[in-house]
């Protein structure tokens, strides 16, 4: 026979103690003192994943550069001009997007699998003359049976993932000329060299010059004529997109100081010496002055300085803190500090640099393929 127990009439409770307002508000300091010590961290960590594919873009361009040096026997010019001007500053200027063709992004296409878009890009500029159509040019149909201007558009403002740094947030912003065409952003430019596209004369000399870079003015060099290695010798150098949609710093299908290059950011001329320079004169951009943010110092602030009317003089750039992503001419990437020697003092005055040996700070060595004074990255 089973056992029933039987309970009690008393009601059997259980009493809970309930948070006062004084714990319930440590506890919450508590969670704001571990999410101000956590937050620094995942960002930090967020970063650095955002700088390792802005690394690995960069190396992906520069490979790009390199597999066209070996199929056309020399590095991609930076930019080309629609016709032969013996001064790059006095031939474009102003629309500058109105006379040129292909830049060093245009012609790396087809080594970035982007075959089938270089190709519609020269369906678009393909003429009897190979040099008489620009980027813009309105004066024949092409295969696609749009409007030449609206499927060039179309085509200048496509967004490629491998010439975006996710660290710039205004990449995704395109650049709208004064007609109103959209063009997409790019986050790394060409080394044209030491001096501003202005000062390189007749552009057949700039190949000739102590101070060129890699990718020059309708020129650019051989695997060959690095005579200070390839692995000492800048290629490509971040760039940040512009602050606004009138800003055409870091734009793919433009070329030119700014958009797709760097120019003139060394030491000699001194305004744009160094990466991301804060000097208020430091970039000379088309539209600086039309950009929305007309006072100088506030676009110094943005670390984004400039001035002039024509992209001859740009310097590297990037969101990342206290650097930018440098690609060397054998492809490797490496980190160069805001902090590299850039003193201006070391060199001479330009009426007297050609009378004597010039002195070029670690800096302007990097950027320049003969100089004939190497510093590998172990030196800095």
């Amino acid at each position: 026979m089973k056992n029933i127990g039987i309970l009690s009439g008393r009601r059997i409770t259980k009493s809970f103690s309930a948070f006062t307002l004084v714990e319930l508000l440590v506890v919450i300091s508590i969670i704001g003192v571990l999410m101000g010590l956590l937050l620094p961290a995942v960002n930090g960590a967020r970063e650095s994943a955002r700088r390792l594919q802005c690394n690995n873009n960069s190396h992906q361009l520069a490979l790009a550069c390199i597999v066209y040096s070996e199929k056309h026997e020399c590095f991609p010019p930076a930019l080309v001009p629609t016709t032969k001007p013996t001064n790059l500053y006095t031939n474009i200027d102003g629309p500058v997007y109105n006379n040129q063709r292909e830049n060093w992004v245009i012609l790396a296409l087809p080594m970035m699998e982007q075959t089938s878009f270089y190709e519609e890009i020269y369906d678009l500029m393909s003429n009897s003359s190979f040099l008489s159509t620009s980027i813009s040019e309105n004066g024949f149909t092409p295969k696609s049976g749009k409007s030449p201007y609206a499927k060039m558009d179309e085509l200048r403002a496509r967004e490629i993932s491998t010439f975006l740094c996710p660290s710039d947030r205004n990449n995704r912003t395109p650049f709208m000329d004064s007609a109103g065409n959209n063009w997409g952003r790019i986050n790394y430019g060409a080394n044209i060299g030491l001096c501003p596209v202005t000062e390189m004369g007749n552009m057949g000399n700039w190949q000739k010059s102590s101070f060129c870079g890699v990718m020059g003015p309708r020129f650019s060099l051989t695997p060959e004529q690095i005579s200070d290695g390839a692995s000492n010798t800048i290629l490509l150098s971040e760039l940040r997109s512009g602050l606004n949609n009138m800003d055409s710093r870091g734009t793919w299908a433009l070329g030119g100081a700014g958009p797709s290059a760097t120019s003139g950011n060394g030491s000699y001329g001194g305004q744009a010496a160094g990466p991301n320079n804060s000097n208020p004169d430091s970039d000379s951009v088309q539209f600086c002055s039309s950009i929305g943010i007309s006072d100088p110092n506030e676009r110094a602030r943005l670390g984004m300085p400039c001035t002039g009317s024509s992209n001859i003089r740009a310097t590297a750039r990037s969101m990342h803190k206290g650097g930018v992503n440098t690609a060397f001419a054998d492809g490797s990437v490496h980190w160069i500090s805001d902090g590299i020697d850039i003193s201006a003092s070391v060199v001479p005055d330009k009426t007297t640099a050609d009378a004597g040996e010039p002195l070029f700070t670690i800096w302007d060595c990097l950027l320049l393929s003969k100089d004939g004074k190497t510093f590998s990255m172990q030196d800095l």
